[in-house]
């Protein structure tokens, strides 16, 4: 299976990642969507639970949401070098949809 995958991010370093929801490839208003995310080793291990923030001018930026630790300390516990693996889930009027699969690649990082 071919996953998308993000530019490496180094153990111990802020988590900052941005997305567009789409449905049928249309970017849609988030105003009542509740989102979900995690990030699993290859083994399905947690490794974080991720907080989404929606972006709050729906109308100029339809769709855009955010995703980051509650804890960024967090991160300097993740497996490195390793690949996590992540969606979001998004639920709206009892439905409920998930992204594609993608790939958030951890290097250590030399500066510590």
């Amino acid at each position: 299976m071919n996953y998308q995958t993000t530019s490496p991010f180094k153990r111990g370093d802020t988590l900052a990642l941005s997305g567009i929801y789409r449905e049928n490839g249309v970017a849609v208003s988030l105003s009542n969507h509740v989102f979900r995310s995690q990030l699993r080793t290859s083994t399905g291990t947690l490794a974080a639970t991720l907080v989404a923030v929606i972006d709050a001018d729906q109308t100029a930026n339809p769709g855009r949401f955010y995703l980051g630790l509650s804890d960024t300390a967090q991160s300097a516990s993740f497996p490195a070098p390793a690949n996590l693996y992540c969606d979001v889930e998004v639920q709206v009027g009892g439905v409920v949809r998930s992204t594609e699969t993608f790939i958030v690649p951890v290097v250590p990082d030399v500066s510590q």
